[in-house]
C-alpha cells in the first residue's frame, strides 16, 4: 500500500531558498545566484589522491575501534538477549526471565505439585501439603474438624478419598491418608524454621475461595508472634484444648481456603503451614496479616500424629508476666503448689530467659514453647535471680490432669 499523500491542487512542492533569492531561470530580472559566488578552484590530481588516502585511514580506523568495542562487550555478556524477539516497530519483546529474575516464578513451579485441596462434603474445604511418599497430606485442624472422611483433589485433577489419621486443634495440625495418589503428587521439601529470617521472600500456594493453585506472595513481617489456637475456640479460653502458638507472620496474601497450604521460601522449601489471618471489623478477607505455622512445629505434630501418640499440653505450674522495664523474658508472679516449677526450685520474680538454650522474649513466647511440648518431656529453662544466673531441669507434667484435677 502506497502510503504517499499527493499535493493539493495548487499546493505542488516548493523550495525556499536562503536570503529569498530566486532560483535560477525566474523572473527575478537580477543575476543569478552561482554568479555571486566565487569561481570553485580545481583541485589538482595529487592532493585528491593524499585525500583519499587519509579517507581510507580514517574509515579503517573507525572500523577497527568499532569492532573492538563490539567484542569487548560481547565478551561482557552485555549483547543482545539471546530470548530477546524483534517486532516491525522496531522495540524488542524480551522472552521471560529466568528463575532469579522471577524468584516466584520458580517457586510456584516447585511447590505446586505438593499441593492438594482438601474438600469436607458440604462443609468447608481448604489446601493440603504432600507429607511423603505413602500418600500422606498434612493441613490444618480446622479444615477437617471432626470429621473422619474428606475428599482430596490432586494437582492432576484427579479427586480421590481420604481418611483423617488424627487432628490436633491445640496446635491446628492434622493428617490425612489419600486412598491413592498419580504421578503428579510430589512430596513438599520442607526447611528448618530456625534458619528464617525477617524480610524473606514468602510464596503462599493454595485454593482460595475454591481456586485452586492460586499462587501469591510477600514476605516474612515477624516470627515468634504468639497467636492463640484453633482449640481456643473449640474448647474456650480456659480449656486444655486453648493453647499459644508461635507462628510466622507473613503480608502474602492469605484467605479462606489458604488454609492448610504452604508458605515457601525462594528457593521452593515450606517454612510454614498457613493458618489464619488477622481482619479488623468485620471483613473476612486478608488485611495483609496472615499467620502460618512453622515447620518445625507441623513436622513434629505430624510425627506425633501418625505414630498414635496421644495429643496433650504440658504443664509448668507458673503464672507470669512480660517485663515492662525493657528487659527480655518471663517473669514469674505466681508459682502452683507442687507443680514441676516449685519441684524444679523456681521462685517468684525470676525471670525465665532461655528455654533449652532458645530465647524466650516474652511470656506468650514461654507459654507457646511450654504448651508445644508433651507431658512427660525435660526442659532446661534459664533464669535471672537478681544479679545471679540458674538453670532448672524439670519434667513437665499434663495440663489435662491439672485441670480435671482443678474440677
Amino acid at each position: 500500500m502506497d502510503d504517499h499523500v499527493p499535493p493539493l491542487p495548487g499546493e505542488g512542492p516548493s523550495v525556499e531558498q536562503p536570503g529569498g533569492v530566486s532560483p535560477p531561470g525566474s523572473d527575478g530580472g537580477g543575476p543569478s545566484f552561482p554568479s555571486l559566488l566565487p569561481a570553485p578552484v580545481p583541485a589538482t590530481g595529487k592532493m585528491v589522491l593524499r585525500v583519499g588516502w587519509l579517507a581510507s585511514l580514517g574509515a579503517s580506523l573507525v572500523v577497527l575501534l568499532v569492532g573492538a568495542f563490539v567484542l569487548g562487550w560481547l565478551a561482557r555478556g552485555e549483547g543482545s538477549d539471546p530470548g530477546a524477539v524483534p517486532v516491525a516497530s522496531g522495540q524488542t519483546v524480551v522472552s521471560p526471565a529466568d528463575q532469579w529474575d522471577e524468584p516466584v516464578v520458580a517457586v510456584a513451579e516447585a511447590v505446586a505439585p505438593s499441593v492438594v485441596l482438601v474438600i469436607v462434603p458440604g462443609m468447608a474445604q481448604g489446601s493440603g501439603i504432600v507429607l511423603d511418599n505413602n500418600g500422606r497430606v498434612v493441613t490444618n485442624a480446622h479444615v477437617v474438624d471432626e470429621f473422619e472422611e474428606v475428599q482430596v483433589l490432586l494437582p492432576s485433577g484427579r479427586l480421590v478419598e481420604g481418611t483423617v489419621l488424627g487432628a490436633d486443634v491445640r496446635r491446628d495440625v492434622a493428617v490425612v491418608q489419600l486412598a491413592e495418589t498419580d504421578g503428579s503428587v510430589k512430596v513438599a521439601t520442607f526447611a528448618p524454621s530456625d534458619r528464617i529470617r525477617v524480610g524473606q521472600l514468602a510464596v503462599a500456594v493454595g485454593s482460595p475461595f475454591e481456586l485452586s493453585q492460586t499462587v501469591t506472595a510477600g514476605i516474612v513481617s515477624a516470627v515468634g508472634r504468639v497467636v492463640p489456637s484453633y482449640g481456643c475456640q473449640v474448647g474456650g479460653a480456659g480449656s486444655a484444648e486453648c493453647a499459644d502458638v508461635s507462628m510466622i507472620q507473613t503480608d502474602a496474601p492469605i484467605n479462606p481456603g489458604n488454609s492448610g497450604g504452604p508458605l515457601a521460601d525462594r528457593t521452593g522449601r515450606v517454612i510454614g503451614m498457613n493458618t489464619s489471618i488477622r481482619t479488623p471489623g468485620f471483613l473476612t478477607a486478608n488485611a495483609g496479616v496472615g499467620f502460618a505455622i512453622p515447620s518445625d512445629t507441623v513436622l513434629l505434630v505430624a510425627d506425633r500424629l501418625i505414630s498414635g501418640e496421644l495429643v496433650g499440653t504440658a504443664f509448668l505450674g507458673i503464672s507470669g508476666v512480660t517485663p515492662t522495664d525493657g528487659r527480655a523474658g518471663a517473669l514469674i508472679t505466681e508459682i502452683v503448689d507442687g507443680s514441676p516449677a516449685e519441684r524444679a526450685g523456681l521462685e517468684k520474680d525470676d525471670l525465665i530467659v532461655r528455654s533449652d538454650g532458645r530465647p524466650i522474649p516474652d511470656m506468650r513466647a514461654l507459654r507457646a514453647d511450654i504448651q508445644l511440648r508433651l507431658p512427660g518431656t525435660e526442659v532446661e529453662l534459664e533464669y535471672l535471680r537478681g544479679d545471679r544466673i540458674g538453670k532448672a531441669v524439670l519434667e513437665l507434667a499434663s495440663l489435662d490432669e491439672e485441670l480435671g484435677d482443678q474440677g
